[in-house]
Formats: C-alpha cells, structure tokens, sequence
C-alpha cells in the first residue's frame, strides 16, 4: 500500500500565491498501474486549507494481493479513494488503514465460494455468502460479467468491506466520534466500479466528437435525495437545518457512530463502466470542498488544460511526466481563485493508451 506523505509546510507555491498559502499541511502521494492496454496514472494532493487541522485522507493501492497472498489475480483490484473526514481525523484514517484489507478479504471470501460451487463441493443445502443489499441497491448495474466476477458479486464484496470497516470503528476505537465520507475506485482491466458514500464524488472525463465530457460516477447522500431522507426518518431519526439530527450534513459516512442507530447508512452506492482508452482521459476524485466551489465541466475542463501544459512543460525541459503537478495546481486553484475555506483533496487518475 502506498501511503503517500503528509508535510507540514510543503512546497513553497510560485509568485504570489506563496503568502497566500502559509501554515500549509498538505498530502501527497502517487502510483502507476499498468493494465496491458493502458497505464493508470494516480496523483494525488491535499491541502488544509485555511481548517486548523487535515482531516482528509487517500488511498493509492496498485494491488491488493498483498493484503491477501491466496487471492487469485482474476479477483484483484487497484484501488484509490478520497476520504473526507469531519469533526475530526480519526475515522479517516482508520478507514484508510482498514479499507484495502477488508476488500481483499471479501474478495477471498468470494473465491473461495465460487471455488466450492465449481468443484461440485457445495450441494444445494450449504448456503453461499448472504448478497447485502440493503440501503444500497440504486438499480445502476446489472449483473453482467467481469471475468470470474459478476456486478452483483461485486456490490456483495464492497458492502460487504464496508459494513465490516464500520463495524471495527465502532469496536476498536469506540471513543470516536467523528466520521467520514468516501469514494472510491476498484480497477480490474478495463471493468470500474466506483462506491460513493456522503457526498465525496468522481467524475470522468470521457472525449466525444472532439468534445471533453464531464460524466457523474456517484450520488450525492444529503437529507434533500427523498430515498434519504424516508430511510432516516425511519429509523426515528429527523432533518433539523439541513442536517440529521441537527448534527451531520451527510446521510451516509463511516463512522458518525452515535447517528447509526438513526440511519446514517455506511453502505455506498456502486456504479460501474468500462473504459474506453481510446477516448476516456481520466478519473477525477475529489472531496466535496473541492466540487462545492464551481462545476464538475469546469473542473474536468481545467484539469485537461492543465495536464497539456504538464505535458508540453516535460517535453521542453526533457523530464518525466509529473501528474502530481495537475493535482496541486487544481487544489491550489480552489483554494485561492475559488476561495474556499474547506480541506481539498484531488485524485486524478489518468489514463495512458499503451
């Protein structure tokens, strides 16, 4: 697993955004994965703004074979993901340390069975591993194939991960009282599922007629989305200014342990598509501060200028691509042109035909 770097300070911006950004805590990390028909090009940065503490945390893992040596590598996944944490960091950075493990281990579980049923092993009576669906069915898959894999296998494996990891918040450091939201991406070839829980997003950034289109990989869980708001109601709990229970923006995160009982889902919604290499650019990941300030074309649109110019910049001095300079440069712009206040983070995926 990488896990990137967190520097208080780090690097100095050029010109006159140096004042502008004083007392810096920002994080970064970065990775390349190469799926035989394409590279993917992870960069990630982060930046506390004008917060007093970072909250945020990333996930950049090439594989996840590590976690779990008997995984096959039909039912292995690179995986990212943004975590954005509020009122504090530490379920963000459990749920960073968690995540990776207990996905490999619901993918074993997976195996394992399917192995079973192959071998004639399992006779009508034995029970397979319980599909949960509950709070995340969104009817956006199907159940087509991925390999050994179907979508509803995979919808099985990431609730699956995700209750587990919200369980173990609760055991393991149960004087938390923070949470955070998520998204995340799983990487199989050109198979990608992207799990949404709060309001972090994704975007792609996918050419057509010569035209740059921003597509929604998530949805938003905020009290306004109806399915929300009746699933909390529910469950006893109610939407006072904006928030549940008065308390938290969001209707479903990690964490948040004391809102549970009330609705606050750790269950995600999964999208899945296939990549085009041949037309999508990249993935963008990001945490809400980042999208609130301007929108999702605006952003893809930036990003892709300012990865010509990463481009262009590498050819004229003969040096190495360096996608991290998009990222902090998409950061640096929201939090200085677009003033925000909030932490930022971005993970911008990049996809490189080989």
């Amino acid at each position: 697993m990488l896990v990137g770097k967190r520097a208080a300070g780090g690097a100095a911006p050029l010109g006159a955004r140096e004042p502008q950004l004083k007392r810096r805590q920002t994080e970064t990390g970065n990775c390349v994965v190469d799926f035989g028909t394409y590279r993917l090009l992870a960069a990630c940065y982060g930046d506390k703004g004008m917060r007093k503490q970072m909250e945020d945390e990333h996930v950049l893992v090439r594989s996840l074979l590590p976690f779990q040596p008997s995984l096959s590598p039909d039912y292995d996944f690179a995986l990212f993901a943004v975590l954005d944490g509020h009122g504090g960091r530490q379920a963000a950075a459990f749920v960073k340390e968690a995540l990776p493990s207990e996905l490999a281990s619901q993918l074993l579980l997976l195996q394992q069975e399917k192995a079973r049923k192959a071998s004639g092993a399992e006779d009508s009576s034995t029970a397979s591993i319980p599909l949960d669906t509950s709070d995340g069915e969104d009817g956006s898959m199907g159940d087509s194939a991925t390999g050994w894999l179907t979508d509803r296998d995979m919808k099985q494996v990431i609730y699956g991960a995700c209750r587990k990891v919200d369980a173990r918040i609760a055991t393991e450091i149960p004087s938390c009282r923070d949470g955070c939201t998520a998204v995340v991406a799983l990487f199989h070839g050109q198979q990608v599922y992207i799990a949404g829980l709060g309001d972090s997003a994704a975007y792609l950034a996918r050419r057509k007629d010569r035209n740059l289109h921003s597509i929604p990989l998530t949805e938003v869980h905020r009290h306004w989305v109806i399915e929300e708001k009746e699933r909390i109601a529910r469950m006893g709990g109610t939407i006072e200014n904006g928030r549940v229970n008065g308390s938290l923006e969001v209707t479903r995160s990690f964490g948040d342990i004391s809102l549970k009982r009330y609705g606050v889902s750790c269950v995600p919604t999964v999208k899945k598509f296939t990549l085009e290499p041949a037309l999508d650019e990249f993935v963008l990941m990001g945490c809400d501060g980042f999208w609130n300030c301007w929108t999702a074309s605006e952003a893809v649109s930036l990003a892709s200028e300012l990865w010509e110019k990463e481009v262009r910049s590498s050819k004229v001095h003969s040096r190495p691509l360096e996608p991290q300079n998009v990222s902090k440069q998409l950061v640096e712009h929201v939090l200085i042109d677009k003033k925000s206040q909030d932490n930022i983070t971005v993970l911008l995926l990049r996809i490189m035909r080989n």
